[in-house]
């Protein structure tokens, strides 16, 4: 695996993808974009082995994010990717998330630094190799609209 660690931003809303990918990239993350659920799942398909972060957004054309999250988290391996969604709609809670597998949910509009700075903290707790109990503490730690 790369020092540098790999992430798929999934959103088909393009200065979205923009934004966070520059964040990211300046933070020290590899970035790949897709643009919409199939070509996100195409993907992770790709690079499940080194992902160590996925954030998707739920409604997209293609396949549905919800889609993609529970399958991505179905196929998790031993060392798996971090799982963040975001959504502009108040049709996915936090509990929503967690039973879909996602390790945290960003309500649009949200704060980049603060999707950043989760990303951050679920690597260096899944470096420290205590993702599991983290996961959920940077799942409640965003508070979303309903």
């Amino acid at each position: 695996m790369s020092a540098r660690p790999l992430v798929l931003l999934v959103d088909d809303e393009k200065a979205i993808l923009e934004e966070l990918g520059w964040h990211l990239e300046q933070r020290g993350w590899r970035v790949v974009l897709a643009s919409d659920g199939s070509q996100g799942e195409s993907l992770w398909k790709t690079h499940n082995h080194e992902l160590r972060l996925v954030v998707t957004d739920i409604r997209m054309p293609g396949t549905h994010g919800k889609t993609l999250v529970k399958s991505i988290s179905s196929s998790r391996q031993h060392l798996r990717p971090a799982l963040f969604i975001m959504t502009a709609f108040d049709d996915v809670s936090r509990e929503d998330a967690h039973r879909m597998g996602a390790d945290a949910l960003f309500q649009k509009p949200f704060r980049v630094k603060e999707l950043v700075a989760a990303a951050e903290h679920f690597m260096k707790v899944a470096d420290s190799n205590d993702a599991e109990s983290s996961a959920l503490h940077v799942g409640q730690s965003k508070a979303t609209r309903h």
